[in-house]
């Protein structure tokens, strides 16, 4: 397996990622690795859970009033 050296990383970029690898259990090496594949083969959306997280969101807020009238009096509340 190729190794790679890093350096010039700047010392709040350091432990930003040492946090990240905490956080995520990960070493810091694999907390690297990780954030690199993801940056260069991002995993493939799948479609019908994406569709089916958005119905269930859907379902819990109910029906929304789109309105002009609506709109326009959601719009003037947050001015006060």
């Amino acid at each position: 397996m190729p190794n790679l050296a890093l350096r010039g990383i700047r010392a709040g970029l350091h432990r930003e990622l040492k946090e990240a690898a905490i956080r995520n259990h990960r070493s810091l090496n694999g907390e690297i690795i990780a954030r690199l594949e993801a940056s260069v083969r991002p995993a493939p959306l799948d479609v019908e859970a994406f569709l089916s997280r958005v119905q269930r969101r859907y379902e819990t807020l109910g029906p929304v009033d789109l309105s002009e009238e609506n709109l326009r009096r959601l719009r003037d509340a947050g001015r006060r």
